[in-house]
């Protein structure tokens, strides 16, 4: 496990050197900071082994995410923005009434399914700075938490079912998916 949480902290170095070579300092710093939280939240869920916590901070990472995708300086469909403000409002809203199905990692892993979406959403739709990057690391990184679902669910509501592959290819997915957003604030034209 620390090599993995090593991998992660030095993507968050990657993302932090790219400065010199990004295309938008803004990008940059939402990158930068969503990084600081994912550090965060692979800490306590990788190396604390506590969920709760983590799942809390990687919904902050989000959450950066997503504003990096919307303040992009490329937009040209400023008018849809409100859409995605109310969107979010509402998922978190409607998230919050899970707390009495089933406690509250129950609403945090809601919350954060919520956030992921909205997260993909904005950056299909106003990601303009290394797109395919973006949404290349966005969808492994999905794959990863589908593992993670398929590895947890079982435990947390007593199913008889296992999927003993899901650990492994949570870290075949999540691996490559943060590498592929810790360079995607870089102008790949000028490292070559």
């Amino acid at each position: 496990m620390p090599l993995k949480f090593a991998f992660v902290v030095g993507c968050f170095v990657i993302a932090g050197g790219s400065f010199f070579f990004c295309k938008q300092k803004r990008d940059w710093a939402w990158l930068v900071l969503g990084f600081m939280f994912t550090v965060g939240a692979d800490y306590f869920l990788v190396v604390r082994n506590l969920h709760l916590p983590g799942v809390a901070v990687f919904c902050f990472a989000h959450m950066c995410y997503i504003l990096r995708a919307v303040g992009s300086p490329s937009v040209t469909a400023s008018r849809t923005k409100p859409r995605y403000k109310v969107l979010l409002f509402c998922v978190l809203i409607a998230s919050i009434f899970v707390v009495f199905i089933n406690g509250w990692l129950i609403v945090l892993s809601g919350i954060y399914a919520a956030l992921f979406i909205t997260n993909i959403a904005v950056n299909f739709n106003f990601q303009k700075i290394n797109r395919p990057l973006v949404l290349t690391g966005l969808i492994l990184f999905a794959l990863c938490d589908i593992n993670v679902a398929l590895l947890n669910l079982p435990r947390h509501f007593d199913i008889n079912l296992t999927f003993p592959w899901t650990f492994r290819l949570i870290w075949v997915f999540y691996l490559p998916s943060q590498l592929l957003l810790a360079v995607s604030a870089t102008r790949l034209k000028r490292l070559i």
